[in-house]
């Protein structure tokens, strides 16, 4: 199991911080467009290793990093804090794009479950 299978999915405690914090409506649509925007960090990720861009591609992970970790998308934050700052490669990189659109996939799921509760 990589470190970051380890991490839970979902922070839960994050979730209540933020419930408490906002309104439903306003927090339904924070955690909707969260999917949106952890597709465009991937792709920004893709992109940047297309164009050989190591410090662009941290750039995005490192953006990818900070809106997961906001909303409670604690396996996501952690795969993207990886990509920022411990992979040292474009292969390492690569490497790890399948296992984060895999987490992008369940925690979409996670969050409109979650928004949906709201």
């Amino acid at each position: 199991m990589s470190v970051a299978a380890a991490v839970p999915l979902i922070d839960q405690d994050q979730l209540e911080l933020l419930q408490a914090a906002l309104d439903p409506d306003e927090l339904r649509a924070m955690l909707v467009a969260l999917p949106t925007a952890a597709a465009a960090g991937l792709a920004a990720i893709e992109a940047a290793l297309a164009a050989g861009d190591l410090p662009q591609a941290r750039k995005a992970a490192h953006v990818l990093k900070g809106s997961s970790s906001s909303l409670g998308a604690a396996r996501l934050a952690e795969l993207a804090r990886m990509i920022e700052l411990e992979l040292a490669t474009a292969d390492e990189i690569a490497a790890h794009l399948p296992p984060l659109g895999e987490t992008i996939g369940a925690t979409t799921d996670a969050l409109t479950r979650a928004a949906e509760r709201l």
